[in-house]
This record gives C-alpha cells, structure tokens and sequence, in this order.
C-alpha cells in the first residue's frame, strides 16, 4: 500500500461524505518504516528499528504550525497525512516557498547543520499527522552508523533539486506558464491549497491568478 493510499483511507458519514480517518500511531509506524525504504532502499531494518527510537507522532489542526519562524527547528517532521505549507513571513504578507504532502519531509535542511534560527515556518493546512524526528538524534545516529548520511544525502539531493526547479520556474517563466507547471505537476494538490497560498508561491497577485484560471477554463 502506498503512502497516498494508506493516508487518504476515510470513511463516509450519514450523507455521503468523505471523511479521511486519521491512522492510528501503529500505523503511522508502519507507514513511515514503508516510505523510508523508499526514499532509501538501502536502509536495512535494523537501522529503521535504530533510527525509529527517536521518533513521535505529532497530530496537528488546520492552520496550526509544526515549527515557527525566527526558533532554532529541533526536528524534522515527515507528513503521513495531511498538507504542510512552508513559508517565510514578510512585511507584505507571508510568502509561501514549498508545500509538503504525504511523503514528504517538513524541515529546514541547515538545521542539521548548526542550531540556529529558521527564517521559515512550517503550518499544517488541513488536520495533519507527521512523525517528528530529532535532529540530535539522527546526529548522534549517524556518529554511530554510517548508512544514515546515505538517507541524508538522498535528502538534501531532493530538497536541493526542487528549490533549483521552482527558482528557475519563478526566474524563467511568466504567471500563466507557472500555473500550468504547477496544475500538471501537482494537480493533486488544487483543491487542497487555498488561491491565496497558491499566488504566493507562484510569485502572482491572486487577482491576476484568478483571471489566469478562468481564462484556461474557458478555453
């Protein structure tokens, strides 16, 4: 079972709707075991059963954060269910920079590195479930075990890769062609993500992206 499948299973209520059920804590386990075989296929078992000592789920409601601006981020949080945006807060209005669905790790990668403050946040956007991991943790693990800096690498080549492709997106291209990349792209995601968080990673004004919308759909 994939991640998407297992973190989209719900139920239906008395008229019909779609209910997604929240996954118990033995199954975000077990989610989290799956996808990190994924993301790393070389990770042995024994050194999941290590690394997962030091996780905890964390359960969050719409709009509340995982990490804040301007702290020292302490963990990393992979999401099992639900949509994280990440985002740096400006004098004009907050800029969203990525968003994070299942699969995927909430985390500012140079918090590894030192402990210093973030210049981004992390906010869920619906209910979110995540496992949160320790970054002095997964330090002290990887002082022990090398296999681990082959799952940092593999994350640090992902993140890097997307930052360069949504950098040469907003450098490249004009508003309509970043909208079209983004619906083709992670056309998923649209009825997750609200117009306004959406213009602001797209780099557009919301006025401009809404006639961009409606102009597509009329053609």
């Amino acid at each position: 079972m994939g991640e998407r499948e297992l973190g989209c299973r719900g139920i239906a209520d008395l008229y019909g709707i779609f209910i997604p059920r929240m996954m118990n804590e033995i199954e975000v386990f077990a989610w989290c075991r799956e996808r990190l075989h994924v993301l790393c296929p070389g990770l042995t078992s024994e050194l999941i059963d290590e690394l997962s000592l030091g996780w905890r789920v964390v359960r969050l409601d719409k709009r509340e954060h995982l990490a804040e601006a301007g702290r020292i981020h302490k963990e990393a949080f992979l999401v099992a269910q639900g949509l994280v945006r990440a985002y740096y807060p400006d004098v004009e209005g907050d800029v969203t920079v990525n968003f994070i669905a299942e699969g995927d790790f909430a985390t500012h990668y140079t918090s590894l590195e030192a402990p210093r403050p973030s210049h981004f946040a992390f906010q869920a956007l619906e209910p979110t479930v995540a496992i949160a991991f320790s970054y002095e943790y997964v330090y002290q693990l990887s002082q022990r075990r090398c296999e681990m800096e082959r799952l940092l690498r593999v994350l640090l080549e992902h993140e890097y890769t997307r930052l360069m492709a949504h950098t040469e997106c907003l450098l490249m291209r004009n508003a309509e062609e970043r909208y079209r990349l983004f619906v083709s792209t992670f056309g998923d995601l649209m009825p997750r993500i609200s117009v306004s968080d959406l213009s602001s990673y797209l780099g557009v004004s919301r006025q401009n992206l809404t006639l961009i919308r409606k102009r597509l759909l009329d053609e």
